[in-house]
């Protein structure tokens, strides 16, 4: 008597992630899980699909990102993600956590039970970042310590403090052996860390990155027994780069992830499958591009039968109408099919924006005949250039914003405890201001412009409208809300998508920029990534970890 069961998907050709090869096989699937894979008069399907000409391949897994850089919650970012084959990831909550402590990460956990995506957080390691910005909230390790009973969390995310680790800081060390004892692991954040300082992260148990930029940093990673997650985000385009490292005999140390990704450029070009599809373009066999997207990731975070099209593994497949194109025809998560519902949007309540500011607060006076130090953007790439140069100043020992040179500000929101003034190259402004509460990674109010008083008006306005992002233009506004913490919005991905279009219409208008100015704006905060930052206390040189004056 044959067993029944729920799926029989026939005739396609099926990868196997172990023997590295595709076959034309059946799949028979029930309660979740993959049962058999080959011919069997064993089983019988309520529902047999003909995959003929059809690829199938595991679930695509994201190992590593922000769901709050989509600017969206997270059950609409599973409505997205699913749609471009992407059946898991691996999301660090340190966005909504800097800005509200505890409670953004339950608000967090409790939104993704609102989609059929897996999706698991890894706590974060450092809010704030460090001690140089305001945060709306600071995570010890006490305060992280009880997620872990929650089964959407993984491990501790991304530990971006290195001298912590270097130093044996107690609240971090704390943090990693919670991790480890809980029976989860943590991931690196190694950015310009050399063999040496990697092999300090290996000592206490770190075992990913998603930081390396270069063939040599990736191989650095690798030798010290590290995975290494290839990066392709909006802002952060590293897998070109960093392909030529992949070999067969390391590929199993290699996965990808999007780490920041804008919504708009999730559905323009796709999500995991849009860097699976770049690496066979560059010449990575389909077989192991398609691994590496799934089995290398679901096992450089410790998960066990996820990543396989095989008996016992979790049924989680993309059937797939081109393989190199990764052009998916449907999704399958947890055994189910994916059918597109929209989901009500779960509310943060209580976040607002606290600060005093007057466009009086932005002047910058500097001395005509010195050089001001500058944080010049590098497109594509969350680095920065420390440039020291002439920039213009009037007869009353005013900066003058140029083409060239912008001034951008960073004011704290929570508490109403000042702001920081700088000068910012690389933005191409003609006109004009853009302003935003999503500031890398304490998510302070950041504005840049070529006029104090268009400045000015974006900080107010983003008051008033509880977060976002703004375009100024002689006064004219452009604003797309995000109410949910400053960060993510209460719309569906389509409209979200739509607000983004006017607002990268009105930016248009004042500069003629190429990459997304926003995300790139929102990482000249940060001050853990090299070399100069702002933050709301003033002028960060990340090489010298200290604090700097715009002039010497």
């Amino acid at each position: 008597m044959s067993i029944k069961v729920d799926y029989r998907l026939h005739s396609g050709r099926v990868l196997n992630v172990f023997t590295q090869e595709f076959q034309e096989n059946t799949v028979w699937i029930d309660q979740g899980r993959v049962i058999f894979v080959g011919d069997s008069s064993a089983y019988e399907a309520k529902e047999s699909i003909d995959c003929s000409g059809k690829y199938l391949v595991p679930g695509l897994i994201d190992a590593h990102l922000h769901i709050e850089s989509s600017l969206l919650t997270p059950s609409e970012f599973g409505r997205l993600s699913l749609k471009q084959g992407v059946t898991r990831i691996f999301a660090d909550p340190h966005e909504i956590a800097s800005v509200a402590g505890v409670s953004g990460i339950q608000y967090m956990i409790d939104s993704a039970k609102k989609t059929p995506l897996h999706i698991h957080y890894m706590l974060p390691s450092s809010v704030p970042a460090t001690n140089f910005e305001h945060a709306g909230a600071t995570l010890d390790a006490e305060a992280l310590k009880p997620f872990y009973q929650h089964k959407e969390v993984a491990g501790l995310a991304e530990v971006m403090d290195y001298p912590a680790v270097a130093n044996g800081d107690d609240d971090m060390l704390q943090k990693i052996k919670d991790a480890q004892e809980a029976g989860k692991h943590v991931d690196g954040h190694g950015a310009g860390l050399g063999p040496d300082q990697l092999a300090v992260y290996r000592a206490y148990g770190i075992d990913t990155d998603h930081e390396a930029t270069s063939v040599k940093e990736a191989l650095d990673r690798v030798s010290a027994g590290m995975n290494v997650f290839i990066r392709e985000g909006t802002v952060e385009r590293d897998e070109k780069a960093l392909l030529p490292a992949v070999s067969e005999a390391n590929q199993r140390h290699f996965a990808f992830a999007t780490d920041d990704k804008s919504a708009k450029d999730i559905q323009d070009e796709g999500s995991i499958n849009f860097n699976v599809a770049l690496a066979i373009e560059e010449g990575i066999a389909p077989e192991m591009a398609y691994t590496m997207a799934s089995l290398n990731a679901a096992q450089a975070h410790h998960l066990q039968n996820v990543g396989a099209i095989a008996p016992g593994f979790e049924a989680d497949l993309v059937i797939l109408d081109d393989l190199k194109a990764v052009a998916v025809a449907r999704t399958m998560v947890s055994g189910e099919f994916f059918e597109d519902q929209k989901q009500p949007v779960l509310w943060l309540p209580g976040q607002q924006i606290n600060l005093s500011f007057e466009e009086s607060n932005l002047a910058l006076p500097l001395d005509a005949d010195k050089s001001a130090h500058v944080i010049e953007i590098e497109p594509h790439h969350i680095t920065t250039k420390h440039v020291i140069e002439k920039v213009s100043v009037d007869a009353s020992g005013q900066f003058t914003p140029d083409i060239n040179h912008a001034k951008v500000a960073v004011i704290e929101r929570y508490h109403d405890l000042g702001y920081g003034l700088g000068i910012i190259k690389g933005l191409n402004l003609r006109q004009g201001a853009i302003a935003s509460t999503i500031a890398h990674d304490s998510h302070n109010v950041i504005v840049a412009g070529q006029n104090d008083k268009d400045m000015a008006i974006a900080v107010t306005e983003l008051k008033k409208i509880g977060g976002g992002q703004v375009v100024v233009n002689n006064g004219k506004v452009t604003a797309l809300p995000l109410p949910i913490g400053g960060l993510m919005s209460d719309k569906s991905y389509e409209e979200l998508i739509e607000g983004q279009d006017r607002l990268n219409a009105a930016f248009a208008e004042i500069s003629d920029l190429t990459f997304d100015p926003f995300l790139t704006l929102s990482f000249m905060a940060l001050p853990v990534i090299p070399s100069l930052k702002i933050t709301d206390q003033g002028l960060f040189d990340v090489e010298k970890f200290e604090f700097i004056g715009i002039q010497d």
